[in-house]
């Protein structure tokens, strides 16, 4: 159970308006949010004035007692992929940094909420239902396409078949990625979209006050290009999902 952030813009965008004073803010839904507080982890990856993708992760020990955010906020990016962690009950003992969020394997950047209790049918690890997760989209995932993607999240939802939520945000580093799939929750198990002059904003819950959100239906697959054109396509849940 977690919240999600993730934004894509044309001109450089301040990492301290998006994390932490903006009203969508990952700090916002991190202790005010859903089913807050979201403090067993931390962490986002942001391109850098290079085009390199920079990732910072915080354990819970990190959190404790703070109202602001830990690391440096003063970076601008034009791609941000933010995550904060409310622990499972099956993974509730994993709250190191090394298992906050984002996840990276194969150049993919990773942030997931929701639970998939049948994670070992994507192959063993000793992490997170997440990490199988991400490792089973990066042996599928290819070419690194939007079609391709469908196909291997579609691949991948012939084999999981206990799961809460698939909300996943993921990246290349170019191009931003937002599921949303759920079953069962749907209030909790959201995202929303919205586009500004400059950017678009993917996020977990819409942000009180702020006019332009859009939901993602159960099932859309959302990618936005650099240049905020995008597309969509449709992910059909496996037949024996659960909430």
């Amino acid at each position: 159970m977690c919240r999600l952030l993730g934004v894509v813009a044309t001109r450089p965008q301040s990492l301290a308006h998006h994390l932490r004073d903006a009203p969508h803010s990952l700090l916002r839904m991190s202790l005010r949010g859903k089913k807050a507080p979201h403090r067993d982890g931390l962490g986002w990856a942001y391109r850098d004035d290079r085009g390199r993708m920079r990732l910072h992760r915080w354990g819970a020990r990190a959190l404790a007692g703070r109202e602001d955010l830990p690391g440096d906020l003063s970076p601008e990016t034009t791609l941000l992929l933010a995550h904060a962690r409310k622990a499972s009950p099956e993974f509730g003992g994993l709250r190191g940094a090394v298992h906050a969020q984002p996840l990276t394997r194969d150049a993919i950047l990773l942030a997931h909420n929701g639970t998939v209790r049948d994670a070992h049918v994507l192959g063993k690890t000793a992490s997170t239902d997440s990490q199988a997760l991400l490792d089973g989209l990066a042996r599928a995932w290819r070419p690194r396409t939007p079609e391709a993607l469908r196909e291997a999240l579609q691949s991948l939802l012939k084999l999981v078949r206990d799961y809460t939520a698939l909300n996943v945000l993921l990246t290349d580093g170019e191009v931003l990625y937002a599921l949303c799939l759920y079953t069962g929750d749907p209030d909790y198990y959201t995202l929303h979209l919205r586009r500004g002059g400059d950017a678009v904003v993917v996020a977990s819950e819409p942000a009180p006050g702020e006019p332009g959100w859009a939901p993602l239906g159960n099932g859309e697959l959302v990618v936005i290009a650099p240049n905020l054109t995008s597309a969509s396509f449709q992910v059909e849940p496996g037949r024996f999902g659960s909430g």
